[in-house]
């Protein structure tokens, strides 16, 4: 099967905004594998935002699965390669790759609000690449899964000017994705990212004796503000009756994100009656699973997808 691949097209010019808490990691470094950057062609002062384009050819439309990258809300940005979408194009699904505003680049919701007008220039754009509104289906790992997450939950307040017409979510693929912010803000691994995607506070001074406080302990405690900003941002807090389908892959030694945001989604889901699954590979750490639980994962999320209608 030959997949027709168009790069780098710009789906949004949005605004730079500061962000005083991403200070604290201003080189967060640069992940392997991910598309160059190509020149900003916006004013002063904004960021172009560019997607992939993967079209599986096909006499009708494709289902398309929306991929949203990770790093921590901090780093990171498209792969350069569909090394890792082979199953959904077998499943014979189009993908679409989505470039969005990090920390350094904004302060939240903004990634939130990128994804959101990603989905709506692949409403705009269905007829041209073939897609199949129906069946729009929302993929990421790590901040890419609550990123995934809150696509398909949040409400329509997240929408920003000129991308409130997206279609609808059909399913949601959750792997290793934070779901509770509060809970990110003091567990091992999460704590600085999720102080400085949320862009409330600034890291503590270098502690010292004199300081009262434990030497580890790097940001204040989480002021009213930092928490209603952490509860807002926080899939958890929209589980209702109605969402899309979910399907979460997680391992069970993560110490990035802890493996209970994954049980705690798992509980909320079933809760509400929304139709859900989960994949928990033993002794999984932060993704970087071997190639036989990786693609285990992959074959119980077509056949959730499958189930459920997003794919055939």
């Amino acid at each position: 099967m030959k997949v027709t691949e168009t790069d780098n097209i710009v789906f949004a010019t949005v605004p730079l905004i500061h962000n005083p808490s991403a200070a604290a990691s201003p080189d967060p470094g640069v992940p392997k594998g991910i598309r160059e950057p190509v020149p900003n062609t916006g004013p002063s002062g904004t960021i172009d935002l560019h997607l992939d384009v993967y079209r599986t050819p096909s006499p009708r439309p494709t289902p398309v699965v929306v991929q949203i990258h990770g790093g921590g809300w901090l780093r990171g940005d498209r792969p350069s390669s569909s090394s890792s979408f082979g199953g959904f194009f077998a499943a014979g699904a189009s993908v679409v790759t989505v470039q969005y505003r990090n920390a350094i680049d904004a302060p939240a919701p903004a990634a939130i609000q990128d994804v959101r007008c990603a989905l709506a220039w692949v409403k705009a754009n269905a007829g041209k690449y073939n897609f199949d509104l129906n069946r729009v289906i929302v993929w990421g790992g790590s901040a890419g899964g609550h990123l995934a997450l809150m696509a398909g939950y949040a409400p329509a307040s997240f929408n920003p000017a000129g991308c409130t017409d997206q279609p609808p979510v059909a399913a949601v693929l959750d792997d290793y994705g934070p779901t509770d912010l509060v809970a990110g803000l003091k567990q091992h691994g999460s704590t600085d990212f999720t102080h400085q995607w949320l862009g409330l506070d600034l890291p503590l001074p270098a502690a010292s004796p004199a300081a009262g406080r434990p030497a580890g302990q790097r940001w204040p405690e989480p002021s009213p503000a930092v928490l209603a900003r952490a509860r807002e941002m926080s899939p958890l807090t929209y589980i209702r009756p109605g969402l899309p389908p979910t399907f979460i892959v997680n391992g069970d030694s993560d110490r990035t994100v802890d493996p209970t945001q994954s049980a705690e989604l798992k509980k909320a889901l079933d809760a509400a009656h929304i139709p859900n699954g989960q994949d928990v590979i033993a002794g999984g750490g932060h993704g970087g699973f071997s190639t036989e639980e990786s693609e285990k994962a992959m074959l119980l999320s077509l056949k959730f997808l499958k189930a459920n209608g997003a794919i055939d």
